[in-house]
């Protein structure tokens, strides 16, 4: 009995690490075009862009790999792009379902874009706030959603270090909404039926 629950343990293992690989069609996409080139934003109208938008992301077991670098660029590409201008963006909004976001720090002096890996909210205040919202893959809606004011977030950065830091207001919100689309949580989700009309 001991010998099968660790063989269970070692496929188990096996079958996370495995599914953390990046793969083929992943490493075709981010190596496309050049680190300043912006990249396709799924569409929620789309059937298949769909289900990457409702598929939970991957871990990234190594985030000093240069491909994350890359993606990280083009993510940037993206928002900066004319046709979208964003203050976020998830990876599975590119076709990709890992757990990487870029996010505005609207809480910095430069409101500098900035790359988080493998994001976790550890606490999120219980003082709540309304304000619009929009999303770069539902482009035809915006309105009004409900979030935390402050929330507490570890993290990891492109040079594999650990972060934790409270964040609040517009920052938080955008750090929600991103972290929301690694969960397969789009943020017309929060919206009340009466409300999509």
């Amino acid at each position: 009995m001991k010998a099968l629950f660790l063989l269970i343990i070692v496929v188990l293992s096996f079958l996370d690490s495995f599914s953390q690989r990046i793969t083929k069609h992943e490493k075709a996409l981010i190596k496309s075009s050049s680190p300043s080139t912006h990249l396709y934003v799924t569409q929620s109208t789309i059937p298949n862009d769909l289900k990457i938008l409702r598929a939970n992301s991957f871990q990234i077991s190594n985030p000093k790999r240069n491909i994350w670098e890359k993606l990280s660029k083009r993510m940037i590409a993206t928002l900066q792009h004319p046709d979208h201008k964003g203050v976020g963006i998830a990876a599975p909004q590119v076709g990709i379902n890992r757990r990487i976001v870029i996010v505005q720090r609207f809480d910095k002096e430069e409101k500098p874009f900035e790359t988080i890996i493998n994001p976790e909210i550890i606490i999120s205040s219980d003082s709540l706030w309304k304000r619009i919202e929009g999303c770069l893959s539902i482009p035809e809606i915006r309105d009004t959603v409900e979030r935390s004011w402050e929330i507490t977030v570890k993290y990891s950065t492109l040079d594999g270090k650990t972060k934790k830091e409270v964040v609040s207001g517009f920052t938080a919100r955008i750090f929600q909404h991103e972290i929301d689309h690694l969960n397969g949580v789009l943020f017309t989700d929060y919206i009340k039926p009466t409300n999509k009309e």
